[in-house]
């Protein structure tokens, strides 16, 4: 237990890199120099068995020097970091529990480089690992991370007979094992397989190699292009020396336009250098477009001709980058919570299980248009469907207010007084409409009725319906309401006027209920 105090206090207090001398006498190579098919399949077999270090410089020449490569690659790893995060409590979280995740939220976002380290981060994807060692600090009885320092991907190891053990390389045969609390570290899976063959840059050293061959073809060819051949000609019998003379005297007449040759010697020029690249920049084309696909799941996201590209492809090649981004998000966070959070809970609540640690998550939901989905939702409403609150905020991207967020955006419903005496289908008709999400469904059909006789009662009521109105409030009985509608309309049979006396006597209950709800209003 003592040592295992004193590992602990050594990582908070000490990087663990600057006790080991071994790393500070080593320095990045360029393995690119002179690459080969064949070395590259050296280079690659080693890292297999452990030694990791020439892989890494090797990829690390790749980003650097293939422009194409590097733009893709900043592309993949800043997808993660344009998402929103959080911080969740575990489920059925107590109070206590709630506010510790929010405590957790609070630290992380008080890292000032935390944005950097997400980056640094991703940069296990062209490689397979990243490691950072975090620098803590103590704010009162908290202990905290300060910043976070990204290690050369050279400077680790994996032993001969453990290819998924990470190990840091101090020049022992199996490397040594990380201090607790000393590093964050993200293992990306980008293919299946164990450390060293689970990066990108392993599927894109190949088109990298293939890609150099072409643009050194095409860069000796460009050199050369439209100048004449120059063949120097040496009588026999000439020594060494005048060979050298002469072979000089060619080489330097491009440059200069004029040389010296020896009395027998001469110069004869051929035809200009002609041809073309196109093989060669096919060739490079096609590499590019073997990264971009590796890296961001298709070509159009950085190299749409305008030609054989369409809208529809676009689309397709960002949902593909999408899917990849979501990935990435996931493994992320996954690593954040092994790495980061659970240092965080395991120094400041020794006390708390592992599993009710709270989750670091990133948002990778997609929000619907919002004026698409405010069409839709009443619909779907209207048709009985029972949608939670909650659910459609989500899907609209918008959060639930707090108990502690008094001000909410509202609409207020502006509601006509309506006369007693006065006929007014429309605004009879809209008023439904607009409160019938809010009444039982029993008053939803009565109103769906209403609307469909008020339709079939307007033609012949409008006229005369004032006077009819004031005829019932007064007391009139059905016999006399009847010879009334008989002589409006003398050729109605009795059940025709029935029907229509039922109508009407409809239409003014329901007419004087929301005349008397529009007074209280």
């Amino acid at each position: 237990m003592a040592k295992k105090d004193k590992t602990q206090k050594q990582a908070l207090e000490t990087p663990q890199t600057s006790d080991i001398t071994y790393l500070t006498n080593q320095w990045q190579e360029h393995p690119v120099v002179g690459l080969t098919p064949a070395r590259l399949h050296r280079l690659l077999t080693g890292a297999e068995q452990g030694s990791l270090q020439a892989m890494a410089d090797l990829f690390a020449d790749m980003e650097e020097r293939d422009g194409h490569i590097f733009s893709e690659m900043f592309r993949r790893k800043k997808g993660v970091n344009s998402l929103p995060w959080g911080v969740n409590p575990p489920k059925n979280a107590s109070e206590q529990e709630k506010k510790i995740a929010e405590q957790v939220y609070e630290w992380i976002d008080d890292i000032e480089d935390f944005e950097m380290m997400l980056f640094d981060a991703m940069d296990a994807v062209g490689h397979g690992y990243s490691c950072q060692e975090i620098k803590w600090h103590q704010l009162g009885n908290l202990w905290l991370p300060k910043s976070f320092e990204h290690q050369l991907a050279r400077n680790f190891m994996t032993p001969v007979n453990q290819p998924n053990e990470l190990r840091l390389n101090d020049g022992s045969m199996d490397g040594a094992e990380f201090w607790d609390f000393g590093w964050f570290i993200h293992r990306h899976k980008a293919k299946s397989g164990y450390i060293a063959r689970s990066g990108l840059h392993r599927v894109l050293a190949w088109p990298f190699l293939f890609k150099n061959y072409g643009i050194r073809d095409v860069m000796e060819f460009l050199e050369i292009y439209g100048l004449p051949i120059k063949l120097g000609k040496y009588p026999e019998g000439a020594t060494d020396q005048e060979k050298m003379t002469l072979l000089r005297a060619v080489m330097s007449i491009g440059r200069n336009a004029g040389g010296v040759i020896p009395k027998g010697m001469s110069i004869d020029f051929e035809s200009a250098a002609n041809g073309d690249t196109d093989n060669h920049m096919a060739l490079i084309k096609w590499c590019e477009g073997t990264q971009s696909k590796v890296i961001v799941g298709g070509t159009l996201l950085s190299q749409a001709d305008g030609k054989t590209s369409t809208n529809a492809q676009s689309k397709t090649h960002e949902n593909q980058f999408d899917v990849l981004v979501e990935s990435d998000a996931k493994q992320l966070a996954r690593s954040i919570n092994d790495s980061l959070v659970s240092h965080m809970i395991r120094l400041n609540y020794p006390n708390i299980t592992e599993d009710r640690y709270p989750k670091f998550c990133f948002d990778t939901s997609d929000t619907e248009d919002l004026q698409t989905f405010s069409e839709a939702l009443p619909s779907l409403v209207d048709l009985g469907f029972k949608i939670p609150l909650e659910w459609a905020q989500k899907r609209a991207g918008i959060p639930m207010p707090t108990d502690d967020q008094e001000t909410v955006l509202a609409r207020t419903q502006q509601t006509p007084i309506l006369a007693a005496n006065t006929y007014q289908p429309q605004i009879l008709t809209h008023r439904l409409a607009a409160n019938q999400a809010q009444i039982p469904l029993e008053d939803q059909a009565i109103q769906l009725l209403l609307n469909e006789q008020v339709k079939q009662s307007q033609a012949i009521s409008e006229e005369w319906l004032t006077d009819l109105v004031k005829k019932l409030q007064a007391g009139q009985n059905e016999d006399e309401v009847l010879q009334l509608l008989s002589d409006l309309h003398p050729h109605d049979e009795e059940p025709a006027l029935q029907e229509k006396l039922t109508q009407l006597i409809f239409a003014c209950e329901m007419l004087g209920r929301l005349s008397v709800e529009a007074e209280v209003e």
